[in-house]
C-alpha cells in the first residue's frame, strides 16, 4: 500500500469515527402488566385498516396526531361491542410535515395487534402507556400469531414485571389467558 492509499485509509476510519451516529435516547419507566390491565378500559386484538393525519391543539402547543381505524377480531376485555373503533396516536405526516414522538404506539395498516386502551379526558380513545400498549401480532415458524414489542418501544428502566416483558413472544391464546388472569 503507497502513502496515498495509506492516507485515504486514515482519513476514511478517521472521518467513520467522527460521523454521527443514530442514539436511542428515549427512556420510559417499564409498567407493569397489572398496572396495564387495570389502566386500560377496552383490550382487543385488532387490525388497522386505515389513518389520517391532522393538527390538534394539545395543551398550548400545536402537534400532528394520527386517527387511526381499527376492526376489532376479538374483544379481549371491556366494551368492544363496535366492529370497529377509532385510536389517536400522537405523531404522523401532514403534507410535507412530519412529528415523530418517540416511545409512541405506532399502528401499521393491516398488520394484527394487541392494543391496550384507554379514552383521555375528551373521549378519544387512545393507546394505554404508549408503545407499551401495543403488540404487533406476526406469525412464528408454525403459522401461530406470537405477540412482538412495538417497533417505537423506549429503552425501558424497572423492568422487573413489565408487560412487555411478560408478554413479547408469547402466541395469541396465551396472551389473552395471561391477560384474562390478570384482569381477575
Amino acid at each position: 500500500m503507497n502513502r496515498r492509499q495509506t492516507l485515504g485509509l486514515m482519513g476514511t476510519l478517521l472521518a467513520g469515527s467522527l460521523a454521527p451516529r443514530l442514539a436511542r435516547a428515549t427512556t420510559a419507566r417499564a409498567v407493569a402488566l397489572g398496572d396495564l390491565v387495570r389502566r386500560s378500559s377496552r383490550i382487543a386484538h385488532a387490525t388497522p385498516l386505515e389513518g389520517s393525519s391532522r393538527f390538534e391543539d394539545i395543551g398550548d402547543t400545536r402537534h400532528i396526531v394520527t386517527y387511526t381505524r381499527l376492526r376489532v377480531e376479538d374483544a379481549i376485555f371491556g366494551d368492544t361491542g363496535e366492529s370497529e373503533i377509532l385510536v389517536r396516536t400522537l405523531g404522523g405526516h401532514v403534507g410535507e410535515l412530519g412529528e415523530i414522538v418517540h416511545g409512541e404506539a405506532q399502528l401499521a395498516l393491516n398488520e394484527s395487534c394487541v392494543v391496550f386502551l384507554r379514552a383521555n379526558a375528551d373521549g378519544i380513545e387512545q393507546v394505554t402507556e404508549m408503545a407499551q400498549g401495543h403488540y404487533p401480532l406476526l406469525p412464528d415458524s408454525g403459522g401461530a400469531l406470537r405477540l412482538q414489542a412495538s417497533r417505537n418501544m423506549p429503552r425501558l428502566v424497572g423492568n422487573r414485571g413489565a408487560a412487555v416483558a411478560e408478554l413479547a413472544n408469547l402466541r395469541l391464546p396465551d396472551a389473552r389467558a395471561l391477560i384474562l388472569g390478570v384482569k381477575r
